[in-house]
């Protein structure tokens, strides 16, 4: 009878461990196939847009799953901050400053706010001209930077020039733009004479502009990139992709974009 009741405990063990295992594996099972049909939208600071791509391929690729799942929309960050605060589907925000994020926290449509990279600010002129410093910059006719009040990068730049008492000389000869990468275009096509944009823009574009001065890190407030989720459109894939975003995988092929991780940064 005891040789029994042993052999029964054993099995009825045997049995839960089973069904537990069995219990796991529908939950793996479960998130693949939602995020096999679930489809997000991330809205990202113009500045990611080449390492977002690839960001965006190697997730997909590694999931097996359809390019159409994850759409990336680009922009000045305080246009997709309005944009969501109006309801656009997008399920991750990726903002070029840190005021935007706190916008969307205040009113609660953001959750997981954390810093993921930063950047740095840079003049820029058309390769095939001559260099000038900051110093020189009232010397251009046209100084391209991003619109102050909805592009991070025109804020940081305006506040540089702020600081370095050279804003009252430059602001009559400002052509702005409605985000970095249009900052930069400006520049390279020679629609602009010079212009502030990150290092990274500097970099995705050094066949056609050069940087010619990075202005001082104390000029203007820190670049930092927060991330986080949208709390309506919040979803498995998401969620993913979020995991993705901040790993260390990701802020390696950021790196390689020449933006730098938040723990390597000067706070």
């Amino acid at each position: 009878m005891k040789r029994y009741r042993m052999w029964l405990m054993v099995a009825l063990s045997a049995m839960a461990l089973a069904v537990s295992g069995c219990g796991g594996s529908s939950n793996d099972q479960k998130a693949a196939q939602a995020t096999k049909s679930e489809s997000i939208t991330v809205s990202a600071a113009a500045s990611l847009q080449a390492a977002a791509n690839e960001l965006k391929d190697n997730f997909i690729k590694s999931r097996h799953l359809d390019p159409t799942q994850i759409t990336l929309n680009f922009g000045g960050s305080g246009t997709l901050r309005q944009q969501i605060e109006n309801g656009a589907p997008a399920s991750i925000f990726i903002s070029a400053d840190e005021k935007n994020m706190h916008q969307l926290q205040e009113k609660n449509l953001v959750t997981k706010v954390k810093p993921l990279i930063s950047n740095s600010l840079v003049l820029i002129v058309p390769k095939d001209k001559p260099q000038i410093t900051l110093e020189q910059v009232p010397s251009v006719n046209r100084l391209a930077l991003g619109t102050v009040e909805t592009v991070p990068a025109g804020k940081y730049a305006k506040q540089a020039l702020t600081k370095l008492n050279l804003w009252n000389q430059v602001e009559s000869k400002i052509v702005y733009a409605k985000d970095v990468k249009a900052v930069a275009a400006y520049v390279a096509e020679g629609s602009a004479d010079a212009g502030f944009v990150y290092k990274t823009d500097a970099i995705d574009l050094k066949d056609r502009v050069q940087i010619v001065a990075t202005a001082p890190s104390d000029s203007h407030d820190p670049i930092r990139y927060p991330i986080a989720l949208v709390t309506k459109y919040d979803n498995e894939l998401a969620q993913q992709f979020y995991e993705y975003l901040t790993s260390k995988e990701a802020q390696q092929i950021l790196q390689k974009y020449g933006f730098t991780s938040i723990d390597n940064s000067a706070k």
